[in-house]
Order: C-alpha cells, then structure tokens, then sequence
C-alpha cells in the first residue's frame, strides 16, 4: 500500500425487506451473516428471519464452512463505498 492511511467517510442506508407481498413482516429480525468458507474466502449477507434458528433454512453453505451470525438491532447499515488510494509521488531511485 502506498501512501499514509486517510480517514474514511461513511453514508448511513436503512434496509428494508421489500415491499412485495412476501416480504418479511414485522416479526422478522435481520441478520448479519457472515460465511468462512473452507478455502479461506468469506461471503457476506443479510438474511430476514424470523429467530436465530430459522437462517439456517435461508441460507445453504458448503461442507468445512464456518457461519458467524449477529442479530442487527436496528435496519442501518454503514457504507464507506470503495476506498481510494491516495496518489503518491514514487520516491527518487538512489545514486549506484
């Protein structure tokens, strides 16, 4: 990485489960899901449920994979967006 850390800027959104007839009613909880896959790769996702058990039937995950759930308290998300990195000047090749 080139370049001193910068601060980052985050936009807040509320998610919403749809406005389709089967979306989640008020009884329903998000959660933040969080898949190891065994190749060390992760995957991210929010998944609608109605309690912790039932996101085990939302989502499917492969053999050696590893879930780490968080119930969301409230339906805001923080997103930075993709961070840039700050141009820097090379530094001068030394005298031979």
């Amino acid at each position: 990485m080139a370049g001193e850390p910068g601060p980052v800027t985050f936009t807040c959104y509320r998610i919403t489960p749809g406005e389709e007839e089967s979306a989640p009613g008020e009884e329903m909880n998000a959660y933040s899901v969080v898949v190891l896959l065994p190749g060390g790769e992760f995957r991210h996702q929010v998944v609608w449920a109605g309690a912790p058990e039932d996101v085990g039937d939302a989502i499917r995950v492969p053999p050696g994979s590893r879930v780490i759930m968080t119930e969301m308290a409230n339906a805001l998300i923080w997103d930075s967006g993709p961070v840039e990195a700050e141009k820097v000047a090379p530094e001068a090749a030394p005298a031979p």
